[in-house]
């Protein structure tokens, strides 16, 4: 299962109202996906605060702010005479106990709804150019490692093999110029929840990161729609490290980084063009 299958049955999953077979798929998608992970912990929060809402549980803070705002009105209205006895006596109460009822769980439910999507919109980035940036810099840290270690291509297109709705098979890539270009390993990894093949190599003893996706799946970034027609290439720079992104097939789409010169980089995709 992937994330945009995992997206879309998440609150199926959060209600346990899912078969047994999809309710696995999901728990085991979950357990190896970061940014899922994070999805599910954000619907699971905002699903128990609704439940919390409904149940009329208070909120020390909210009750007193409604409070203060009750009586804040009550000491602006200045009834005379015996119409203090009257409708005007008992309107800040009668405010309060439509406040405390209705209008308090209306306004948490309204910031928890602002909340969920500020956070989503933080954290669903529509450049892939960004997103392939920031993994490399964590795989230059040290904070990514591959799930498969090896420097054979067969194996590492085994451990890829029924992962993905494409292909994804590697071979020897030659050694351009000087640069002897050298297979690290590999893993599935999440960019903005779009499964993705990472391949890590190293050149030179520089890391560099390959990254295959779906076209379909390049579609959903912003920066990367313009690229996937006529076989155009994308380049850009950022402190110091190179990107390449470009159609590698009629069905995927391949992103090259490194801190190393386009003509390598492009020899790299362009082998991955050849497979």
């Amino acid at each position: 299962m992937n994330c945009k299958e995992v997206k879309k049955y998440i609150n199926l999953f959060i209600d346990s109202e899912l078969d047994s077979k999809t309710n696995f798929e999901i728990s085991e998608h979950l357990s190896s996906c970061e940014d899922c992970s994070k999805r599910f912990a954000q619907e699971e929060r905002i699903e128990k605060l609704f439940v919390s809402v409904l149940k009329e549980e208070k909120d020390p803070k909210a009750e007193e702010i409604w409070g203060r705002t009750i009586s804040s009105f009550g000491h602006q209205v200045e009834p005379q005479g015996e119409r203090r006895l009257g409708f005007w006596f008992y309107l800040p109460e009668r405010l309060w106990r439509t406040g405390k009822r209705y209008v308090v769980p209306a306004t948490v439910a309204i910031l928890a709804i602002v909340i969920t999507l500020i956070m989503y919109s933080k954290q669903e980035g529509d450049e892939l150019t960004a997103a392939v940036h920031k993994c490399h810099k964590e795989y230059i840290t040290n904070k990514i490692i591959p799930s498969i270690e090896s420097v054979s291509p067969g194996e590492v297109s085994r451990y890829f093999s029924g992962k993905f709705t494409f292909p994804v098979v590697l071979s020897e890539i030659p050694d351009i110029k000087s640069h002897h270009i050298r297979l690290f390993g590999g893993k599935v990894c999440h960019l903005n929840g779009v499964s993705t093949a990472y391949i890590m190599y190293h050149c030179c003893n520089t890391p560099v990161s390959v990254f295959i996706l779906s076209i379909k799946d390049a579609e959903d970034f912003s920066d990367i729609k313009q690229y996937l027609e006529g076989g155009k290439i994308l380049f850009k720079e950022t402190g110091g490290i190179n990107l390449i992104a470009t159609p590698a097939s009629k069905d995927t789409f391949i992103c090259v980084v490194a801190d190393h010169d386009v003509e390598l980089l492009r020899w790299m995709a362009d082998s991955f063009t050849r497979t």
